[in-house]
Parts: structure tokens; sequence; C-alpha cells
């Protein structure tokens, strides 16, 4: 017998179904990018059985596991973060100790770690400066992780007359402003102290 209560039967389905569809466009993608490497002359062949394969694969993707995933974007689990990190379980915990990296705590107890915090397999460099800044204005992992990853306001173009439209905080540090993005964190800190 089913434990899910009858009004709530469509809306599990169709999200079932969105996720299906979410499958099948990764499916295809990865498809694609792989031929790509055939074509280059790649012997993916080399790569070992095609479920070990699938599996490294799915174990590095980030999971979004909070409501909050709409603000903060993707995480990552623990494990999941320490493989695309190439790091143990106690470096990875030191490295949040140090506030270097984001962790997020969930609801339900879960650990999770913003995805937008990697890139190229490490940590955004200049973490530890800006969240020890937004740490002297609120003590929320939860805040500071959407205030890195929200929309900075339309300024349309940057300097280089790039579009910036959709740039966050994290974009600029990961693009080495580190001191600009270390002022904004101030003034924000400032404006939650207050």
């Amino acid at each position: 017998m089913s434990t899910i209560s009858p009004e709530r039967r469509p809306a599990r389905a169709a999200r079932r179904l969105e996720q299906e569809h979410a499958v099948d466009e990764i499916t295809a993608a990865i498809r694609a990018k792989l031929l790509e490497r055939v074509d280059r002359g790649e012997e993916l062949t080399s790569l070992g059985d095609a479920e070990d394969v699938a599996e490294q694969i799915v174990d590095r993707l980030p999971v979004a596991a909070s409501p909050w995933a709409e603000l903060v974007g993707p995480v990552y689990t623990s494990g999941s973060l320490q493989r695309e990190l190439n790091m143990g379980r106690a470096g990875l915990s030191k490295a949040v100790g140090d506030l270097r990296a984001l962790r997020l705590k969930t609801a339900d107890g879960r650990n999770v770690y913003p995805a937008f915090q990697v890139t190229n397999g490490a940590l955004v460099a200049g973490m530890r400066e800006v969240l020890t800044v937004l740490q002297s204005g609120v003590a929320d992992p939860w805040t500071w992780a959407q205030w890195l990853n929200a929309a900075l306001p339309d300024r349309s173009r940057d300097a280089t007359g790039a579009d910036v439209s959709r740039r966050r905080n994290i974009d600029l540090l990961i693009a080495g402003d580190v001191d600009g993005v270390i002022q904004a964190a101030e003034r924000t800190a400032a404006s939650w102290a207050a």
C-alpha cells in the first residue's frame, strides 16, 4: 500500500517525468561529448568497464539536496566533493574549519557543499578571506552561500564590454577579483550586523 496521499500522487508523477526528461537530456549531451572525443581519435575503450565509468561520472555530479537549491545552486555530498578535490575526509574538514570551503547542513542533518565553490577540481581562491568577512556580519553559512550565488544588480556591461547581467560574487571571485569581493562582503556584513 502506498504511503503517498492521493492528492500528492500527480505532483510526484509529474516530478518523476521532469527528472526522466533531465536524464534523457544529460545522457544525450554526454553521448555527444564522447563521440567528439572518438572523432578526435581518443580510445574510449581504455576507460574500462562501462558500468564503472558511468558510476564514476555519476559520483562526481553535484546533487541538489535542499529546497534552497534554487538559491545556492547544485551541491556536492561530502563523498562526491572529496572525490572531486582528490581530498580525504580530514582534509575537507580542515578546509571547512579554515573557511576555505563552505559546508551547509540541511534540515535533515546532511552536509552538502555548494558546487559553485569548486572550479577546475579545486576550491576557489579567496573563499577564506570572503567567508571570514561575511561571518563577522552573520554566522549563517546558508546566508553566505546565497550572497555568493545571487545575481548582482544589472550593470549591463563590464569594463571589457562583456555582458554581466548574471554575474555573481562567486563569479568575480573565480575571475580573481578577491579585493573587490572582500569590499562588497564588508559592506554586506556591516549591514547584516547593524
